[in-house]
């Protein structure tokens, strides 16, 4: 286990295949639990029940759910990278499905650390000619959390993929309902295909705990805005907001029982020797806080 502490957070960080040895989420940056001011928790996991869902917990991301780099070009039995987690084997002719549990063969990755921050630095590369170098660095700024991504393509063919990160909050374990409001200032409309939400304006609710998933995709609008979402339980009197400042290429909102995931997703399209660099930031805060020092 990895720490990342200072006068208003403590975040902890599972170390590569500590924890999570799955195909789905990035074995990098896996933030298994985030602690304001010592007394309210964020993070959660993916399911309540042993042996249930993909091994999410806390914040953590994927890579390619939807665009799996070079599935579609190998045979049964040949192997695709997954960024963050190395490379996965090709069982059957079947479409990708992230929620299946492929056979792993870990990406090795170096570890540096300092007072504020822990960088994960990789090489991955197949036989395909897809190759890549990631370098994520985590780091810790008053009240706030940020992602630092740098990914560059090494290989000769192009990579096009997506990423987002899973974030299984519930905040002091608090059951979903009606304590908890989700405000996105960018929503256009919500198209709930999955359970039931509640909404007002940009702002999103719960009458009741919900006693399965809900699921649901959020147009967005380009309207400047200080923040892309913000979740508050009024119960507790803390919340958390994204500050990232790139622009989605798509925004959905996942729950269940016991927890809200809004998710933001960012393409990524790389030709060979090209870099992409991206960050996502967090700031987690309790209710009298009026502002935040930086």
């Amino acid at each position: 286990m990895l720490y990342l502490e200072n006068s208003r957070l403590k975040i902890a960080i599972q170390e590569p295949g500590e924890l999570y040895r799955g195909s789905r989420f990035d074995w990098t940056g896996f933030v298994s639990q985030i602690t304001l001011d010592g007394s309210v928790n964020f993070c959660v996991p993916e399911q309540l029940e042993e042996g249930k869902g993909t091994g999410g917990l806390g914040f953590c991301n994927e890579f390619g759910m939807e665009k799996p780099i070079g599935y579609d070009d190998i045979r049964p039995g040949e192997e695709f990278p997954k960024i963050g987690v190395g490379l996965l084997k090709k069982d059957t002719e079947e479409a990708y499905d992230f929620f299946k549990a492929y056979d792993v063969n870990p990406v090795e990755t170096e570890i540096r650390q300092d007072d504020n921050s822990i960088t994960f630095d990789l090489t991955s590369s197949s036989e395909s000619d897809y190759s890549y170098r990631l370098v994520k660095k985590i780091s810790l700024k008053v009240n706030r959390l940020t992602y630092s991504y740098q990914l560059k393509n090494t290989g000769k063919l192009p990579i096009h993929t997506n990423e987002y990160s899973h974030n299984f909050i519930g905040i002091n374990n608090q059951a979903i309902g009606s304590g908890y409001r989700l405000t996105i200032p960018n929503m256009e409309d919500i198209d709930i295909a999955v359970g039931s939400i509640s909404k007002s304006a940009n702002q999103l609710t719960w009458e009741e705990t919900p006693e399965a998933d809900f699921y649901a995709s959020i147009s967005w609008n380009e309207t400047a805005a200080d923040y892309n979402w913000d979740l508050y339980n009024n119960e507790v009197g803390a919340g958390v907001k994204e500050l990232s400042d790139f622009k989605p290429s798509k925004v959905a909102l996942w729950g269940y029982t016991h927890v809200v995931c809004p998710e933001l997703f960012i393409d990524i399209d790389l030709e060979p020797g090209e870099t992409k660099k991206w960050e996502r930031v967090y700031e987690f805060y309790q209710e009298d806080e009026k502002t935040t020092i930086i």
